[in-house]
């Protein structure tokens, strides 16, 4: 039912936005009136980590899921069930909810599990992307003591229709559709995006978890996705502008048995059904100097999780172990202002509110929370060489006022001719329990206190432009201590429970290299990155435990990513290669594959052709996933496919 009413909505989506292009193709092109942007020296002179995700890479990512893309082309740790699979992302060493994932400046994490699923996030709804890390989240938000992911699609104002899809054949059954439909004019805009994706996964892959060891197909793995955003624009006049999107979107994925079950019997089925809706509306208002910014969001979730298996005899059927059913809302409003003044100097306050509601089956009654925040970003440049920025954000919780979130910053251009720049940074920043900590039934702890983190930062970046090339490296060391840190562990009662008992220390160094330029009809692009990564648990509990100061699980210690882009007369070659390194699965003495997963290295080559016909853009692509077919594990006992293929054709006329 639920997939046929998205099927009557795609329809009406499309055949409404057809009308549109149709009622505007012969229109005259249009000359759109300028949009001012508040802004000071390029982000490069910031005294925090932000990064911009290259459009090369998202094209090149453009039919995969976040998941993908940030593992294969950032430092950001993901955790991967399997392919289509949970996935979670983990900044400099912290845990899966400490990283938010903001959708239009409005986090998507789950209320429950403080996480999102990046494999249910489809890259083409987004066409662009950026990471803050550490202390550069607390300008968007609270609580990501180690980073964070903000998604959005700009529309640019498209100033004459324009239509795009794409079509891609892969190995294991796979088959996805994207496909886009923009019109804009002088006032008004609209894009349409729908994706739809289904696999079977039933790859091969060697089980060596069995005795005896053997080669396997992989069962029980097919997943369906299917979605759409609509996102509307329109100006009021050069000052005014609202826009309203909505992402909708039906999630089926079926979980296979890990590695070491696939020989008990008893036709276990295990499964995700996943109906998310998210929509938000925003008003900006500038003049001059001036920017206000209004913005609500509505946002829902429908999952139910379950575990089957057969009862042995067919008259009595499947005896269900796990019906975890769960709805979330998430109701949030934000007041942005910014005021540039004289003298290099910009004001950026606001104020935050955030409802969410719970009901679940796991809770003995449904649950609610309540979050209030304001905060006041002061930057100053001096000299046109220093930068000081100083941030502070309070919050308050179901009543419960937190102490005050500083935030301080500098960098400073080390020489006038040279773009050299040195920034350093403090904060202190505090993580809220989950609702699944506080309320999980058996288990859940009301009395939980929130995690606290003190983290600090520095760095050097560099830039240097040719006529012809562009070099560019940043090198940036970090340490984070952050008390209270929440564990789940046994009990007396044989089930586990959360507790404040941790005290997490994580530091690391990371470094990253780009080089980008053209020579007549050839263009290059290609970076390196690499990641140092040390998180430790120095509790006394730990210390008692004999586990202080060793790495915390599945946190690689070493990790790195290269990728090389090269074009030449509307041909184009990818090579991507990402390294993550040995990765602890318990904290016991022993040293032994069963608590140590092996490193290793992925390759990815990507082959393709742009053929331009008038007004219609013609794109043959061909790539190859895990080339060398390398056997590895990115979660323990869970398989993951060796050597596959992706054929698309994408199609774009404008």
């Amino acid at each position: 039912m639920k997939r046929t009413a998205f099927h009557i909505t795609l329809i009406t989506l499309a055949w409404l936005v057809f009308m549109q292009v149709q009622g505007q193709m012969m229109s005259d092109t249009l000359t759109l009136d300028q949009f001012e942007v508040i802004g000071m020296q390029q982000d490069f002179a910031s005294p925090v980590k932000k990064a911009v995700m290259d459009s090369t890479v998202m094209h090149e990512m453009n039919t995969s899921d976040l998941a993908e893309l940030l593992a294969s082309f950032t430092p950001v740790s993901v955790r991967t069930y399997g392919s289509g699979a949970l996935a979670t992302a983990s900044f400099r060493g912290t845990g899966a909810s400490h990283t938010k994932v903001l959708w239009n400046g409005f986090g998507i994490n789950s209320p429950m599990l403080g996480s999102t699923d990046l494999s249910l996030v489809p890259n083409s709804f987004f066409n662009r992307m950026e990471l803050y890390y550490g202390a550069a989240s607390m300008r968007e938000t609270s609580g990501a003591l180690g980073g964070s992911v903000l998604l959005e699609y700009d529309n640019h104002w498209t100033k004459q229709p324009s239509v795009d899809f794409e079509q891609v054949f892969g190995s294991f059954h796979t088959m996805e559709t994207t496909a886009g439909i923009s019109v804009g004019g002088k006032k008004f805009g609209s894009d349409t995006r729908i994706v739809y994706r289904t696999s079977k996964n039933d790859f091969p892959y060697y089980n060596n978890a069995v005795v005896p060891a053997r080669k396997m197909t992989q069962e029980n793995a097919n997943i369906s996705n299917a979605g759409f955003t609509q996102q509307f624009n329109y100006r009021f006049n050069r000052n005014n502008e609202i826009d309203v999107v909505t992402w909708n979107q039906w999630n089926v994925q079926n979980i296979p048995p890990v590695m070491t079950n696939v020989d008990r019997g008893g036709d276990q089925k295990e499964y995700l059904k996943d109906f998310f809706s998210r929509n938000s509306v925003r008003w900006v208002w500038q003049k001059k100097q001036n920017k206000l910014e209004v913005s609500a969001a509505a946002l829902y979730d429908d999952m139910n999780y379950k575990l089957q298996r057969s009862g042995g005899d067919d008259s009595t059927g499947p005896v269900t172990l796990i019906d975890s059913k769960n709805r979330t809302g998430s109701y949030s409003g934000k007041v942005k202002y910014s005021r540039e003044f004289k003298n290099n100097f910009v004001l950026v306050t606001g104020t935050d509110a955030v409802f969410e509601r719970v009901n679940s089956n796991n809770y003995d009654s449904a649950k609610r929370r309540t979050t209030f925040s304001v905060y006041g970003d002061l930057v100053k440049d001096f000299n046109k060489r220093l930068r000081l920025n100083l941030l502070l954000r309070a919050e308050m919780t179901d009543g419960i006022l937190l102490p005050v979130m500083p935030l301080f910053g500098m960098n400073y251009r080390l020489m006038k001719r040279e773009q050299l720049y040195v920034r350093a940074n403090i904060s202190r920043n505090y993580h809220l329990p989950t609702l699944n900590d506080l309320y999980w039934s058996p288990g859940g702890n009301p009395e939980l206190k929130p995690e606290d983190g003190l983290q600090t930062e520095g760095g050097l970046k560099y830039i240097k432009k040719l006529s012809t090339l562009t070099l560019s490296a940043d090198v940036s060391v970090y340490a984070s201590w952050i008390n209270n840190w929440i564990l789940w562990t046994p009990g007396n009662f044989q089930y586990w429970s959360p507790q404040n008992i941790a005290e997490v220390f994580a530091r690391g160094l990371e470094f990253t290299f780009r080089v980008q330029g053209t020579k007549g009809n050839f263009s290059y692009y290609g970076f390196a990155e690499y990641a140092f990564t040390k998180t430790t648990n120095e509790s006394q509990v730990a210390e008692r435990a004999g586990y202080d100061g060793k790495q915390l699980i599945y946190i690689p210690t070493h990790s790195a990513n290269g990728f090389v882009h090269a074009a030449y007369k509307g041909f184009y070659l990818g090579w991507n290669v990402h390294f993550t390194g040995e990765r602890n699965t318990s904290l016991n003495s022993e040293e032994s594959y069963s608590n140590t997963l092996p490193a290793y290295f992925l390759n990815d080559v990507s082959a393709g052709k742009i053929l331009m016909l008038k007004k219609a853009r013609l794109e043959l692509r061909f790539r190859v996933n895990n080339l060398f077919n390398e056997n590895y594990q990115a979660v323990r006992w869970r398989a993951m496919p060796g050597r596959n293929y992706e054929l698309s054709v994408k199609f774009n006329l404008n």
